[in-house]
């Protein structure tokens, strides 16, 4: 009986995950095309109010994304995904701010100047 229980919640926790992806996918503003590993690996670090530090896979998206920001043009693309990404994913711009320190990445431009103009 206990594996019934088990698989029941495993079943559930994919639906769920399932649910939550799909909708965010949905949200996703169209500047941020390209970005979908930086955004959807980081979603448990960047929501507000989460205290998580970024996981590996989280700053592997992450990365990715800040290595596509390699000129001015990118990086601006960059920085509007984010502020356009922001209030629809409900990312805290502290933990957006914070991502590349809390991953170890060195990057070219601001974060702060980037999220907050």
């Amino acid at each position: 009986m206990g594996e019934k229980k088990v698989f029941g919640v495993v079943v559930l926790v994919m639906v769920y995950g399932l649910a939550v992806t799909t909708l965010i996918t949905a949200q996703v503003p169209s500047t941020c095309n390209g970005y979908g590993p930086l955004l959807f690996q980081c979603v448990p670090y960047l929501v507000i109010g989460s205290s998580d530090p970024p996981t590996p896979h989280c700053c592997d998206g992450a990365r990715v994304a800040f290595q596509r920001a390699n000129n001015a043009e990118a990086i601006k693309n960059l920085c509007s995904c984010l502020v356009d990404a922001g209030p629809y994913l409900n990312f805290g711009l502290e933990n957006l701010i914070n991502l590349p320190a809390a991953c170890n990445i060195q990057l070219s431009f601001s974060m702060d100047h980037c999220i907050n103009g």
